[in-house]
């Protein structure tokens, strides 16, 4: 996680079978929401800093 402005900035990144290499999937400001490998949604604005 890193931070934009003082608010946490999550980059998500999935493994491509084909390449075995991590491709970026998202870049999440605000809520963290991803369906793969589990469905999670996480409040980065409700973080402690």
């Amino acid at each position: 996680m890193e931070e934009n402005d003082s608010r946490p900035v999550v980059y998500a990144y999935e493994l491509d079978p084909a390449t075995e290499t991590y491709a970026l999937t998202g870049i999440h400001h605000g809520k963290l929401s991803a369906p793969v490998p589990f469905p999670i949604a996480i409040d980065l604005d409700d973080l402690p800093r």
